[in-house]
């Protein structure tokens, strides 16, 4: 029987949890760093840098991201855990970005979402 992954509770689980769901296969040449900017419950900003096959996770701002997340923390919160679309809440204006489409668009495939 599979194990059930454990769903995150909180945006600090989630950008905690981002090095450890990444798959270096799916994310072969990427070069990228991305801004997250959240509001609202759970306000902060970290950056993750994939690159090498790696993907490391810090608190705090890149000067030149290659995309830049502005959400709030409950809607990115329901992205991470399945229970909203990231297509959708886009689409809906629940967050926005600017940047690199591209990289915005693989993100998912490179966690496990693809």
């Amino acid at each position: 029987m599979v194990q059930e992954q454990q769903l995150p509770n909180s945006i600090k689980e989630v950008m905690q949890g981002m090095p450890g769901a990444f798959q270096p296969e799916k994310a072969a040449g990427v070069n990228a760093t991305i801004q997250f900017n959240f509001t609202g419950a759970e306000p902060g900003n970290y950056t993750a840098k994939v690159a090498d096959g790696k993907c490391d996770v810090t608190e705090g701002t890149d000067d030149s991201p290659t995309v830049t997340i502005n959400s709030p923390s409950d809607v990115w919160l329901k992205v991470m855990r399945r229970e909203l679309d990231g297509a959708t809440a886009f689409m809906s204006g629940q967050f926005t970005f600017t940047g690199d489409m591209g990289v915005l668009m693989q993100m998912g495939t490179w966690f496990g979402q693809g």
